[in-house]
């Protein structure tokens, strides 16, 4: 068994086996998961509110918003429900009753299942042919064998329809993956995805009370054979002859030698000094390059948005009137709406572009909403440098992005950096129930 953590707390000593950094969906999945296995471990997160990127809070009376759009793939089947399962619980999920595509003016479904291919409008009978057999081709690969290969590679080879490559580029690939480009984008990821959907046959799906009801459960469970701290800053983690023997956290020094790190891995350098790790792992770390992109929040006094769900090629938008599904977040007879577009990373750091981006996007919305105008009892416009850990991309696919376990004994990881299946949130929570698995196996 793992030596305890010590903490000191009105004084009384209380005592962990594990210590976890980050109270991220990831870090707090670990910490509930251990808990529910009988080890007792310390949770604690820099910040004042739990969540990380999925922290869900209520930003305006009434109003209760996620840290831009949250969807959960494959709803009650996803990596989110899996783990409440495991945990023994059940996480309450709705599921959006339409998803409308807005392209050139007019509103369709959106194409992303067999009979709304085959009545979709955008495609003529070949284009429906053509794309069905490449799907079909594709649901019968093995993903690992496209992890290299750019999306764009691939689309060019078995799609001869210009319609049908952006439709796979465009809608699809951008919509499952988040995936700014695909001269990037990994082929595999996306057979990876694709396969997973079709074998659940759901959809997306979003938490009821949004995430919040996410990481309040979560840690509640942690706290049941452990604790969660806020405003605590894990400064640094020690390392002797290549092990864990502690760890700095708001300038107390704890003896631990297990820690799960649940940050971003861009991050772990200035947990733990680099000569600990190989030079390989090193550079995989440090250029890790994530997805990030723009999201804008509207609280409506009015219902502007009939669609549950909906998305814009031209620019990039995926929304969700989020109220719609679930009174509880937005006060009676207004509207939640949240939109988010994929963004790269020459526009998002640059100001100027950034701006006139949100503006597009907000003018594009106008068009598509036209009740939008006189409506906004106020707007969140964010501009997200970081929404999914990893792109995935041909340099960061499954196979190359970090395991749970490293170079240093009694330190492991979890998070969307990891190698969990999935993209975002799905790695996140994948990754937690991998790395607990090794940790229960290790202690």
């Amino acid at each position: 068994m793992a030596r305890k953590v010590g903490v000191f707390k009105r004084g009384a000593l209380l005592v962990f086996d594990v210590l976890v950094v980050g109270g991220g969906v990831a870090g707090l999945s670990v910490g509930a998961l251990l808990s529910r296995n009988g080890v007792k471990n310390l949770v604690v997160e820099r910040a004042s509110i739990l969540g990380g990127r999925g922290k869900c809070f209520e930003y305006k009376k009434g109003y209760v918003v996620d840290y831009g759009i949250h969807a959960l793939r494959m709803a009650d089947d996803g990596a989110a429900a899996s783990i409440f399962k495991r945990l023994g619980e059940k996480l309450e999920i709705v599921e959006p009753k339409e998803s409308s595509l807005y392209h050139e003016g007019t509103w369709s479904e959106l194409p992303l299942n067999l009979n709304a291919i085959m009545s979709s409008p955008l495609f003529s009978r070949d284009n429906v042919n053509e794309l069905l057999g490449a799907l079909g081709g594709l649901l019968n690969a093995s993903p690992s064998e496209y992890w290299d290969e750019p999306l764009s590679r691939w689309v060019g080879k078995k799609l001869r329809s210009d319609k049908l490559r952006w439709f796979v580029k465009e809608v699809l690939a951008k919509l499952l993956l988040i995936a700014a480009d695909a001269d990037e984008t990994s082929t595999g990821e996306f057979f990876d995805i694709v396969q997973a959907f079709v074998k659940s046959g759901k959809g997306a799906g979003f938490a009821i009370g949004g995430w919040r009801s996410i990481i309040r459960r979560l840690a509640e469970i942690v706290e049941e054979n452990g604790q969660v701290r806020v405003k605590a800053k894990a400064e640094k983690i020690l390392v002797k002859d290549g092990r864990v023997e502690g760890a700095i956290v708001n300038g107390e020094k704890i003896d631990v030698n297990t820690v799960v790190v649940a940050i971003p891995v861009q991050g772990l350098f200035s947990l733990v000094e680099e000569r600990w790790f190989s030079e390989g792992f090193t550079k995989k770390a440090k250029s890790m390059k994530p997805t990030m992109g723009f999201s804008i929040d509207y609280g409506l006094t009015a219902k502007a948005c009939e669609y549950d769900t909906f998305m814009c090629p031209d620019p990039w938008i995926y929304g969700a009137a989020t109220s719609n599904m679930d009174a509880s977040v937005a006060p009676q007879g207004e509207q939640l709406l949240t939109v988010f577009s994929v963004s790269t990373p020459n526009i998002v750091f640059n100001k100027e572009l950034a701006k006139m981006e949100l503006e597009r996007i907000e003018k594009k919305l106008e068009e598509m909403f036209p009740k939008i105008r006189g409506s906004v009892r106020w707007k969140r416009p964010l501009i997200l440098s970081m929404v999914d850990g990893a792109a995935l991309t041909v340099t960061q696919s499954q196979d190359k992005r970090p395991s749970p376990e490293t170079d240093v004994k009694g330190l492991y990881l979890a998070g969307d950096t990891c190698n969990g299946r999935g993209a975002g949130g799905d790695i996140a929570f994948n990754s937690a129930s991998n790395c607990v698995d090794i940790v229960l196996r290790s202690i």
